[in-house]
């Protein structure tokens, strides 16, 4: 009996929408997740296969020096996390934009840093990918309309390549987003609880890193 051939999944995760989507939660604990077993979950094993989990996010080396630095910490150990799990790490960066108000008699200014690079960089893997035919379906996490290029690229051009939009939890797909994506879906909070690191996380029988302690979920999970 000759074996079937599963479809290959490509995994595309925009990382700061799925955390800010996670952050709304008040559940602190489902930041430390594992995105290589949460993409298993989205999957059905029987006929499909995880090729590549590609994370698109960028350090906030502007907290280095502040009272944000542990946020900026936590990312680096997440992200040696992520790796130690075969996750590919595709890291941007961010942007110094200057604002300016002025009325009724009064003016501000200030700066903000905006995070540069991760619609583009989905949208140019996930095209590429599909042109060096990497994959049969591409699962996209996030509901940033910038990446409505890509994903009217795909089905225009590539249709024999669906792309799937996946909303983090408790987030909502634009109608846009619902019109020109191949599929819809949507992650479980369950599906995060399940997915979870353990307290430390090992490679070759060292720790690559540790869970960080604000992230100390309220029951234990084993380590994965």
């Amino acid at each position: 009996m000759s074996r079937v051939k599963r479809e290959r999944i490509a995994v595309y995760i925009d990382g700061f929408n799925l955390y800010h989507a996670i952050h709304d939660l008040k559940q602190p604990h489902l930041k430390w997740v594992n995105l290589r077993k949460l993409s298993e979950y989205l999957i059905k094993t029987k006929t499909q296969r995880i090729v590549s989990v590609k994370y698109f996010s960028a350090f906030a080396e502007h907290f280095a020096r502040t009272d944000q630095i542990g946020s900026l910490r936590r990312h680096r150990a997440y992200v040696k996390a992520l790796e130690s799990k075969g996750v590919i790490c595709l890291m941007g960066n961010f942007a110094k934009r200057d604002r300016v108000y002025s009325g009724k008699g009064y003016r501000a200014r200030w700066r903000r840093h905006e995070e540069k690079q991760t619609d583009v960089g989905i949208g140019v893997h996930l095209v590429h990918d599909a042109h060096l035919n990497r994959f049969d379906r591409a699962l996209v996490i996030g509901v940033d309309t910038d990446l409505l290029p890509a994903f009217k690229l795909m089905k225009a051009d590539l249709p024999h390549k669906p792309a799937v939009c996946v909303a983090p939890p408790h987030r909502a797909h634009h109608r846009d987003l619902q019109a020109a994506a191949s599929g819809l879906e949507v992650i479980k909070v369950s599906q995060l609880q399940r997915a979870l690191f353990g307290p430390t996380v090992v490679r070759d029988g060292a720790v690559i890193a540790r869970r960080p302690v604000s992230y100390k979920p309220p029951f234990e999970v084993p380590v994965s």
